[in-house]
């Protein structure tokens, strides 16, 4: 069985890099109509972005929730974000949350996002800082432009407000850095 879904996988990697992406959408939907977790997270950034499918966002949410459910990442970061945009804060911050778990810095970001702002969850100023500086310190730029929106604000204390600018300032100039190597790099996912 773990052989023939490597080939199917095979097939659809193929399919994909040789450009036949109505193939490719074909051979990985089935993998994730089975229950492949990968696929489905494949398959919902296909129907997101309409890549060898009529772009269907609903459809999208649906595989990326799939994911999700077996605690997939990416899964749980994308669904929550389509929870979000639905205004489904509690739902949301729940997934983003399970990603955060197993260290997604977007994730980890969303979630101290939500704790400073009571955004589906009861506002923690404490707790928000400390995901925030953990995904900060591993790069993740907006954690870091956050940390420096909190203390500009005065949240940590007067003391905090110049260093808040500071933050700001490395954040902007570190999301640039990493945005010139790889605009679709982790770091600048919100």
């Amino acid at each position: 069985m773990h052989a023939d879904r490597e080939e199917k996988l095979v097939a659809a990697r193929k399919a994909y890099t040789d450009g036949l992406l109505y193939l490719a959408f074909d051979l990985y939907q089935v993998q994730a109509d089975e229950g492949y977790v990968e696929s489905q997270v494949f398959v919902a950034w296909m129907l997101s972005q309409g890549v060898g499918c009529e772009k269907d966002e609903s459809q999208a949410a649906a595989y990326y929730e799939r994911a999700a459910v077996h605690g997939h990442p990416l899964g749980c970061f994308y669904f929550a974000r389509w929870l979000t945009r639905a205004g489904e804060h509690a739902k949301a911050h729940r997934f983003y949350a399970m990603g955060a778990e197993k260290r997604h810095l977007p994730s980890m970001f969303r979630v101290g996002y939500s704790l400073a702002h009571g955004k589906g969850v009861s506002r923690d100023l404490q707790r928000s800082y400390e995901v925030l500086k953990e995904a900060a310190m591993h790069g993740h730029a907006f954690a870091l432009r956050e940390l420096g929106l909190q203390d500009l604000r005065g949240r940590r204390g007067i003391v905090w407000q110049p260093i808040g600018l500071v933050e700001i300032l490395a954040a902007v100039c570190w999301g640039f850095m990493v945005s010139m190597v790889n605009d679709d790099s982790d770091l600048l996912i919100s």
